[in-house]
């Protein structure tokens, strides 16, 4: 008999000892069992089944994943070291967890994956039906399809109704996700007093720190310019202000194809006039006219000579690079100087250096 067919033939009266427990928790919690929507509770449950069983949960050998989709078999970390486990030889005989499906919810990865740690000599038990999963027969194998096929249909289903939901809310232009500089997220209770959902509302404070972005872009000032401006005004973080369509007053939802987008027109969640947002991207557009094909550096006729140190020194108050710059001196002349670039892009407020 090949060593394959004995370690999935074994006697089901072997004396077991150490045991493993995988837990996971999915990103979608639809038609999920109570015991599997937490990573905490199932090694709880699977610690008092294993106890149950004069079983001893095997030290450090609790592999979890929390948030981690049943479809994914190349990036859960826990999944993977469980997997390294089994070589050369698994330092546990059972692997504890609560339904199949928390091993996965594909059914070509999951039977393979339950095959390899059935080949290893490791029993695999669910604790929610106290049940064994055994391949020791053509039986056996045809129940797990079945396992692995529903659960990979749940799947689907549950991802359609996440979608289906949020597609309803994208339409009544409620929230479907974080928080859009320049607006707060408002709950909104319904008629029961209790929250409904939530709307985005213009911020006038954070606002105004948007439009003056887009007013000094619009009047010629670069990128460094503005980003000084902010520093020294001790503004909140402002990142890539200029090219996010929410301050247009459009609301989109990209996780599709491009045919399949929702955009909406949300003109009382405009924070930038037209005029001023079509004024602002002409002076980009010029701008990247300019430096087309040189990798964001000055064209060849405006760069500086290059300096030893440039790039490679460090500042020693705020570890920002030393480049060289020409300055003119108040005795005449003019003099080239190592200086900290973030002083230089980003102001005194960054660095006094």
């Amino acid at each position: 008999m090949s060593a394959v067919a004995a370690s999935l033939n074994r006697s089901n009266n072997e004396p077991l000892g150490d045991a493993a427990v995988y837990a996971r928790k999915s990103t979608e919690q639809n038609g999920v069992a109570d015991e599997a929507k937490s990573v905490t509770r199932q090694v709880e449950h699977a610690r008092a089944y294993s106890t149950q069983k004069g079983w001893t949960v095997a030290e450090g050998h609790i592999y979890a994943d929390d948030g981690i989709s049943g479809a994914e078999f190349v990036k859960r970390p826990g999944f993977l070291r469980l997997m390294n486990a089994l070589k050369p030889r698994p330092p546990f005989q059972v692997l504890i967890m609560s339904e199949e499906s928390r091993l996965g919810r594909e059914q070509i990865e999951t039977a393979y994956a339950l095959k390899q740690i059935v080949t290893a000599g490791v029993r695999v038990f669910f604790y929610l039906e106290d049940r064994e999963r055994t391949l020791d027969n053509t039986m056996d194998k045809v129940m797990l399809s079945l396992a692995n096929f529903a659960a990979e249909l749940e799947r689907e289903k549950a991802r359609q109704r996440t979608h289906d939901a949020l597609s309803r809310k994208a339409r009544a232009l409620h929230v479907t996700g974080g928080r859009v500089y320049g607006y707060d997220n408002v709950d909104v209770a319904g008629a029961d007093g209790k929250r409904s959902h939530v709307e985005r509302r213009l911020n006038e404070r954070v606002a105004a720190i948007v439009r003056d972005v887009f007013e000094r872009c619009a009047r010629g000032d670069g990128l460094k310019t503005i980003t000084k401006a902010l520093n020294c005004s001790r503004s909140a973080v402002v990142w890539n202000r200029l090219r996010k369509r929410d301050q247009w007053g459009v609301k989109r939802y990209l996780d599709r194809p491009e045919g399949e987008w929702i955009q909406l027109e949300a003109p009382e969640l405009r924070i930038v006039a037209e005029e001023l947002w079509q004024a602002a991207h002409r002076r980009l557009d010029r701008t990247r006219e300019v430096y087309a094909g040189t990798g964001g550096r000055p064209p060849l006729d405006r760069q500086r000579s290059e300096y030893l140190l440039s790039g490679i020194a460090k500042c020693a108050e705020c570890g920002g690079s030393l480049v060289a710059f020409t300055r003119d001196m108040k005795a005449g002349g003019r003099r080239n100087l190592y200086g900290c670039m973030y002083h230089h892009k980003r102001g005194v407020k960054v660095c006094r250096n």
